[in-house]
């Protein structure tokens, strides 16, 4: 009887990754073993290390709305020329939940400071989650990271499968491990 009681115990604290088939439900997240095809290379900017991928287009940090669902390459190494990540197929190894938050602070004399990080005041935040990425081809591509849209902590969700694909577009291809 212990076992049983143990065993009911433990498969109730694992983590079910996808929690229903439906893919516009935003905390249904892309279980481990998926697989994400990058059908058009990116190119990652010099100086940086990601490159955004937003309602199937390819931009810089400076140029997406954070208003909308987006995701973002990672690659693990800096340069200061262009590097491209190519057209491959990626395991999803690892998936974990992100919020990123910021604090607006009004200061007196009717100016706004922006202060990240903070538990204090009215905050912005989105929610969402690194996909890290596996390929023997391109180890230096880290993670995909997708966001939703940025909102009050009350109205925040992550992305759904379906906004991951949307922001994703022609470019890439995210395929559910079943």
């Amino acid at each position: 009887m212990r076992w049983v009681l143990l065993m009911l115990l433990l498969t109730g604290c694992s983590q079910s990754y996808l929690v229903s088939s439906d893919l516009d439900y935003p905390y249904n997240l892309p279980p481990v073993g998926s697989q994400l095809m990058l059908k058009r290379s990116v190119t990652i900017q010099p100086g940086t290390t990601r490159t955004f991928l937003q309602q199937g287009t390819s931009m810089a940090l400076s140029e997406f709305d954070r208003y909308v669902p987006n995701c973002n390459f990672e690659i693990s190494n800096l340069a200061d020329s262009p590097q491209k990540i190519e057209t491959d197929t990626f395991v999803i190894k690892k998936v974990q939940r992100v919020m990123e938050q910021v604090v607006y602070q009004q200061i007196p004399g009717g100016g706004n400071i922006t202060v990240s990080y903070e538990d204090y005041g009215s905050s912005l935040i989105t929610l969402g989650y690194h996909l890290w990425l596996d390929s023997a081809r391109q180890p230096d591509v880290m993670r995909l990271t997708c966001r939703g849209a940025f909102n009050d902590r009350w109205g925040a969700d992550p992305p759904s499968v379906r906004e991951v694909r949307e922001a994703l577009g022609d470019y890439a291809e995210l395929i559910l491990a079943i």
